[in-house]
């Protein structure tokens, strides 16, 4: 009997959690070996399944040349509530990864933005281009609210970058919203391409500057995803499929989607207003 070894690909397997780290009162990372799900490319997501509750994609931190994976989690819905709760020895089912990642090809001066949980894809798209002239922007509502701070801080000095932060209340860094700073920055320097992830209302912003500015961009999206695979349609967008033409979109695709930066399906696949039902 032929065994179909791409559909073996697409079966949940068992990772079992080796160390859990508290990144912010309200973020934790999960980290875990599995030998397909370490070499993800920056974007790429797993789907992740706890029995009994559900399966939800998330974003996979995958560092170039480290042999483990992880998953940063901000407490929320059933899956991330789940697992939460988990300890080192547990386990957690994934499969993955899936989607289209960043592309960088000779762009050199690059212009990295990103929000929240966000900057989970941006951190191992950072690694990635080591090398290059990087601007990193990222933000929270309050400065206990940065996620890898302390990690960034150290490799903006160690790999000669330019690290912004920004915060609502002016606790740490600029006492501003992301948009903001990136408005600023762009009105003071050139870039050859701008990458962002994070709340869509703040991607859509950086997208209308990096318009105005006729500069390459790419933005990672986030849907309401079923399958992962392309076959349920939950994540349509335009004429695109998040989870598969995705969730990494390039300016010129984002400008044949009415709907970013407005609005989103819900799980019945109704369309409403971005941030109802969140």
């Amino acid at each position: 009997m032929e065994i179909d070894v791409p559909v073996l690909m697409h079966a949940p397997r068992s990772v079992r959690v080796e160390r859990i780290q508290d990144e912010t009162p309200s973020i934790r990372s999960f980290w875990f070996s599995d030998a397909t799900l370490h070499h993800a490319r920056p974007g790429q997501f797993a789907m992740v399944w706890v029995p009994g509750v559900d399966e939800v994609p998330m974003s996979v931190l995958a560092i170039h040349g480290h042999s483990e994976a992880g998953l940063v989690i901000k407490k929320g819905g059933p899956v991330s509530v789940a697992l939460w709760d988990k300890k080192p020895g547990d386990k957690l089912w994934v499969r993955g990864p899936y989607g289209q990642p960043y592309t960088v090809g000779h762009h050199h001066r690059l212009l990295i933005v990103g929000g929240g949980t966000g900057l989970v894809p941006l951190i191992s798209l950072l690694v990635h281009l080591r090398g290059r002239e990087i601007t990193l922007i990222t933000g929270a509502r309050t400065a206990s609210e940065l996620l890898f701070k302390d990690w960034l801080i150290r490799e903006s000095k160690e790999h000669n970058f330019k690290l912004l932060f920004a915060t609502d209340d002016g606790s740490y860094g600029e006492k501003n919203q992301v948009p903001k700073v990136v408005e600023h920055v762009l009105k003071a320097d050139k870039f050859d391409a701008i990458y962002t992830c994070g709340p869509e209302p703040m991607m859509k912003l950086v997208y209308d500057l990096a318009r105005l500015k006729q500069c390459h961009m790419q933005v990672s999206l986030e849907r309401v995803f079923k399958c992962g695979l392309g076959i349920c349609a939950a994540c349509v967008i335009g004429p695109y499929l998040v989870c598969r033409d995705g969730p990494v979109f390039s300016e010129r695709e984002l400008s044949g989607m009415p709907e970013f930066g407005h609005e989103r399906r819900d799980l019945s696949g109704k369309k409403v207003p971005l941030g109802v039902g969140h």
